[in-house]
């Protein structure tokens, strides 16, 4: 399970969980995407979809398959939409038993809402800007997930000027670094960018080397 986490709104969370689930299906993987910001969610606006059950059906103990949408604007993606706060915790633990590789788009900061998520994940991908101050938001970040022992795999940079963005964040290997645009799903900048993020992480470069693995394979079901 890999939480896709960031100190500040606005940094591009929501955008990369989806953008990179759909980057996996494409490459033959079965994600599913778990909308843990229960203040601002935006998972199923941005999906096109309507907002549903989801977390609060998948925790009343609803099966998967019954508890997710499939939006036609992410072929191959399953996504469960936002809940109540407090129901998110079983949530993701139902969605262990999903076959396919679990992405969690966390809340902002570190507060308890922010940290639910990484008690459940085996690993983050942290988001920022290029700003100061989101940076150092991040670096909050990334220290939470470590103590939680959801250690930060790469960082993914929003960046004013890519080609300026930094090597790491927050102790940790910046993967890739995308410009602001209107249309993130239709930017190639950004296709490549989440191919370039997944091929790593499925390749194991960014691994954190723990017993358990984001990384499952895809099972029938």
């Amino acid at each position: 399970m890999l939480a896709i986490a960031g100190g500040k709104g606005g940094c591009g969370k929501t955008t990369t969980t989806l953008g990179l689930a759909w980057t996996l299906a494409r490459r033959g993987r079965d994600p599913l995407v778990v909308d843990g910001d229960c203040d601002m969610p935006d998972s199923h606006h941005i999906a096109g979809i309507e907002r549903g059950a989801g977390v609060d059906a998948l925790a009343r103990g609803a099966p998967l398959g019954r508890a997710c949408q499939y939006p036609s604007a992410l072929p191959g993606v399953a996504l469960v939409t936002a809940g109540r706060p407090e129901r998110t915790a079983p949530a993701l633990r139902a969605a262990r038993n999903w076959s396919g590789p679990v992405l969690v788009d966390c809340p902002a900061g570190v507060g308890p809402d922010a940290t639910r998520p990484l008690r459940h994940a085996d690993a983050t991908l942290v988001i920022s800007t290029d700003q100061p101050q989101c940076l150092d938001d991040t670096r909050r970040t990334a220290t939470a997930a470590r103590q939680l022992d959801a250690p930060p795999v790469g960082a993914l940079v929003r960046a004013a000027r890519p080609v300026t963005a930094p090597d790491r964040v927050a102790d940790c290997p910046v993967l890739a670094a995308v410009p602001s645009v209107e249309t993130p799903l239709a930017a190639p900048a950004l296709a490549e960018a989440w191919s370039t993020v997944a091929g790593r992480l499925l390749d194991g470069e960014t691994a954190p080397g723990r017993g358990r693995d984001w990384r499952r394979q895809h099972r029938s079901r």
